[in-house]
């Protein structure tokens, strides 16, 4: 039986080193290096209370541009949060925005503004025996969220408003079905105790991302991502 860990080996080396090059000379994430910190809650549908629990969960989150564009430049915009789950354990995820046709929902693409940015997992979920889906964050109120993909635009925004999304799987030969509803505000000072979100690492036992191999080469990104914001005494980005 061939061992995929060990096939995977040599590339997820290249791609810890990589990243973690990538990191250190930026002094910051090689991806999403700039963002807004926010806390809020998440609450699950019946559906879904299973894996996230009943009522609502403590969140924090991060809203960023994923190259780190100046001012209002368009640019792949990222919402990545971390919920507690049933058992009051960390769960984490990550999503960049996407098209918004058939096909173009599974595709990461720039956002020209927060207002009609939609977010997608990368990577589908597996909850239980179901089968695969991905996720997507639809934002709410979306005539309110600034027209640029400014992050001091979003900051400002967050001065008198909060930031909703509805959680929707969505799977192939499947209707969309709604996991919950986030919202999230400005995080307060000492609220936000994170510096990353790691969606491999931090999951339910019984809820998993596929295909595994892309999972260990992401998990070296993620892994290499860390270590060079950590050396030679550089300091995380917000």
């Amino acid at each position: 039986m061939i061992d995929m860990h060990r096939v995977t080996e040599l590339p997820n080396t290249v791609v810890r080193t990589a990243f973690q090059t990538g990191a250190r000379l930026r002094h910051a994430r090689v991806f999403h290096p700039r963002g807004v910190r926010l806390a809020g809650r998440f609450h699950a549908t019946s559906a879904y209370v299973p894996w996230f629990g009943p009522g609502d969960r403590a969140v924090i989150a991060r809203q960023s541009k994923g190259i780190g564009s100046p001012g209002g430049v368009p640019d792949v915009l990222g919402l990545a949060f971390r919920v507690l789950d049933r058992d009051e354990h960390p769960w984490d995820f990550t999503l960049a925005t996407t098209g918004r046709s058939a096909l173009g929902r599974f595709v990461i693409t720039p956002a020209r503004t927060w207002g009609t940015a939609r977010f997608g997992t990368l990577l589908p979920y597996r909850f239980g025996d179901a089968p695969p889906v991905w996720l997507f964050a639809e934002p709410l109120d979306t005539d309110s969220l600034p027209n640029t993909a400014s992050l001091r635009a979003l900051d400002d925004h967050l001065d008198d408003q909060v930031l909703r999304f509805s959680i929707v799987a969505d799977g192939i030969g499947r209707p969309p079905e709604i996991v919950g509803e986030l919202d999230l505000r400005r995080a307060e000072p000492g609220e936000y105790r994170t510096d990353f979100f790691d969606p491999i690492l931090n999951h339910p036992d019984d809820v998993t991302m596929v295909p595994q191999v892309v999972n260990w080469l992401r998990e070296s990104a993620y892994t290499g991502s860390r270590r060079g914001r950590t050396a030679d005494g550089a300091q995380p980005a917000t």
